[in-house]
């Protein structure tokens, strides 16, 4: 017998945890509803992980960048920033190398921040932060494009990341990505895909992020 209860704590943990997401990434031109048909869906990881599902996600590749189609089941109801946690807003962390054995963020990962609504001047925002020297300048947001439709019991949103504000994308020479997401709604718990920020940090542990395969 190691020891009663109180001599140690292991930490909870998703079945998720137990394994390494790899998924492939169509090509495709733009950011649509086309995107949530078969080969552009992103899996529902829910489940593993213990949540409520309540948005799809669908995400294209193409050699000048990514396009991204979020529906989200629930109607758009606030948002906020800086606290953007507390309403409706959606994480995206993108590893353009896919560095798994890194086990720090690179210059080659982001995380951004994206708002269905502009708050204090703010849509989309790049928040990555390095803990080393391995870094790039973080990008001009307003390159990023976003889309944003309203309807009485659900939103959408159309985002674009064009190449140049993904340090090191090139879809031909590095064919994988690595790529993570959490949506988070008003008054509700978040949505993840592959990890969960309930038990990690997520922008610190690019390891963790599923691996992406673009065909």
């Amino acid at each position: 017998m190691i020891g009663n209860e109180t001599d140690f704590h292991v930490p909870p943990l998703a079945p998720l945890h137990f394994f390494r997401l790899n998924i492939d990434l169509k090509q495709g031109k733009n950011a649509s509803p086309k995107l949530l048909k078969k080969g552009y869906l992103l899996p529902d990881t829910s489940e593993l992980l213990a949540e409520e599902s309540f948005a799809d996600v669908g995400v294209a590749w193409d050699p000048t960048g990514l396009y991204i189609h979020l529906h989200a089941h629930k109607k758009f109801e606030e948002a906020f920033y800086p606290k953007f946690s507390e309403g409706d807003a959606v994480e995206f962390f993108f590893d353009t190398r896919d560095l798994k054995e890194a086990g720090f963020p690179t210059r080659f990962c982001h995380h951004f921040l994206i708002l269905p609504q502009e708050v204090q001047g703010v849509r989309a925002l790049e928040l990555t932060r390095f803990r080393t020297e391995d870094s790039h300048p973080l990008c001009d947001s307003e390159k990023i494009e976003v889309i944003f439709h309203a309807g009485s019991r659900d939103y959408f949103l159309d985002i674009y990341f064009p190449a140049e504000v993904l340090h090191g994308y090139d879809a031909f020479s590095f064919n994988r990505l690595g790529l993570t997401y959490v949506v988070h709604r008003y008054k509700n718990p978040p949505q993840h895909f592959s990890v969960s920020s309930k038990y990690v940090n997520i922008a610190q542990n690019p390891s963790l992020w599923a691996s992406c395969r673009m065909t």
